[in-house]
């Protein structure tokens, strides 16, 4: 028995373009968990490859032909129809390829619409680096002196106990606060407090949250609430004081009621998840698998 192997050879242009970036990553997610194909990067078409995959049509592939070649088609110009009509119709530049990938189902449609046969084009979109951009923390500010029951003290250390706040940053200014600091530290939870601060400090801590946390059981106010929205930041109220009379925050939710604050913090996060999840499923080891799955599919 002779396992099957394969040198797929990736041709780019230059160093530090981002195409680079993309082979780079795609060849060491494949080499290090696909066995039996390798894949390799260099700025020149390998005749000795298995498979000379061009990074980018336009400019790595001059219509040379080698075992089997594929390119990758990333953007055509703003007169796109016209452009790719004269490379489909009056130039050689796609004779004597055998598969194009194109990076989004746009140029796909198109490259079809155009003639291209639809069996030697497959849309595989690169990979999404987690690792290097983890998801952003929303950052909740409470502007307010803790230590009374009438601010809400207990009430955030059941928020802080039982509530997972790992997409979260939690930022305190005013002194009191110091029994969520244990709490926090056993839950892994981003907390930070500042403790009582000069009023110049106040308006670059609103610059700095996302959120205003009022969680008052009883306040007259309170300022915060005003400060908050006169920087343009939303706010996040218990029903107490101005919430729902004078101003209105964004979300309220009863008075020391733990469960509807989690509510209110599942959705604020919802747009943020939402938004990772699009790009979930893209991986340099998904873009690996995917351009070797076209290659054979191609090859038969």
């Amino acid at each position: 028995y002779k396992p099957f192997k394969m040198r797929i050879n990736i041709v780019t242009v230059t160093s530090g373009w981002i195409l680079q970036k993309i082979s780079e990553r795609t060849a060491k997610a494949c080499n290090e968990n696909i066995e039996g194909y390798t894949m390799t990067v260099s700025h020149e078409a390998d005749p000795n490859a298995d498979v000379n995959y061009y990074a980018d049509l336009q400019n790595c592939y001059h219509g040379q032909k080698t075992k089997l070649d594929v390119a990758y088609f990333t953007h055509a110009d703003r007169n796109s129809t016209q452009w790719l009509r004269h490379l489909l119709t009056t130039t050689k530049s796609f004779e004597n390829l055998d598969g194009i990938v194109s990076m989004n189902g746009r140029y796909t449609d198109m490259l079809k619409s155009m003639g291209w046969p639809a069996d030697k084009i497959e849309t595989i979109t690169p990979g999404e680096p987690r690792d290097m951009f983890p998801l952003k923390k929303l950052t909740i500010g409470v502007v307010s002196r803790g230590g009374y029951p009438g601010y809400g003290q207990q009430f955030m250390e059941a928020m802080v106990s039982s509530y997972d706040f790992k997409n979260f940053k939690l930022r305190f200014l005013g002194d009191g606060w110091d029994a969520l600091k244990p709490i926090a530290k056993r839950n892994n939870i981003d907390l930070k407090l500042t403790g009582d601060a000069d009023y110049s400090v106040y308006p670059k801590f609103y610059q700095e949250i996302d959120y205003l946390l009022i969680p008052g059981l009883w306040t007259a106010g309170p300022i915060s609430f005003q400060e908050s929205l006169s920087t343009g930041t939303p706010v996040i109220s218990a029903d107490v004081g101005f919430a729902g009379y004078e101003l209105e925050p964004d979300y309220i939710f009863p008075a020391n009621d733990v469960n509807a604050l989690s509510k209110i913090l599942d959705k604020v996060q919802e747009p943020l998840l939402k938004r990772r999840g699009q790009v979930e499923n893209m991986s340099w080891l998904n873009y690996a698998t995917d351009l070797i799955k076209f290659i054979n599919k191609i090859k038969k």
